[in-house]
């Protein structure tokens, strides 16, 4: 019997907190550090959205991940829930790197993959609510706009000291494109029926 992928990103993150915890000098390597990653340590771009802070900062984002990754996965399916998550950390990057420049401060935390999950979460469920902390219900699809609004505020005002808000702001733009090629795609091959001649990138 296979487990969830959602699972198995969880159980992922969790074993890379442990190797940090155990293993000197593991944590360096895999981070993202601008300045190096966009000299040739590309692996970080990908690693570094595994690692994460303290104790904290992946509960939050393990709790996200399990509540809203197991249901984005029976929608979409593991192999797209695994291209999302990589997509969207990759955008939290990216974002990132753009809005505050190539530096030596280093970038770690699954934030950006699973704000893009919550992201295609809105667009699946749109008129479904979830509650928004610190306690306020709303639509999913209102949820993704509001913190889109948030982290933009928070980031070009520098409100949150050690918090890359450009970079979870990526992971939404990066999950909005992402929901919006998938949609697309599904609705050609709505159009074009299942029995076509078309090949679609997406399952």
């Amino acid at each position: 019997m296979r487990i969830s992928l959602t699972l198995a990103l969880l159980l992922a993150n969790l074993a890379a907190f442990v190797l940090q915890l155990a293993v000197p000098g593991f944590t360096l390597l895999l981070s993202l550090t601008p300045n190096l990653a966009v000299s040739g340590a590309y692996w970080q771009f990908f690693t570094y959205m595994f690692l994460h802070g303290d104790p904290m900062h992946i509960f939050i984002n393990m709790f996200v991940l399990m509540v809203f990754g197991q249901q984005v996965e029976r929608q979409l399916g593991w192999k797209n829930l695994l291209v999302l998550y990589l997509v969207s950390g990759l955008g939290s990057a990216a974002l990132h790197i753009l809005l505050t420049g190539p530096s030596y401060v280093i970038m770690l935390g699954a934030s950006g993959a699973v704000f893009g999950i919550l992201t295609a979460y809105g667009f699946l469920f749109p008129k479904r609510w979830i509650i928004m902390f610190p306690g306020i219900p709303m639509p999913a699809i209102a949820a993704v706009f509001v913190f889109a609004g948030l982290e933009l505020f928070l980031g070009v005002f520098g409100l949150e000291q050690g918090v890359a808000n450009f970079g979870h702001l990526g992971g939404i733009v990066a999950g909005i494109g992402f929901m919006l090629v998938y949609k697309y795609k599904a609705s050609r091959r709505k159009a074009s029926g299942f029995g076509g001649d078309f090949e679609f990138f997406w399952e």
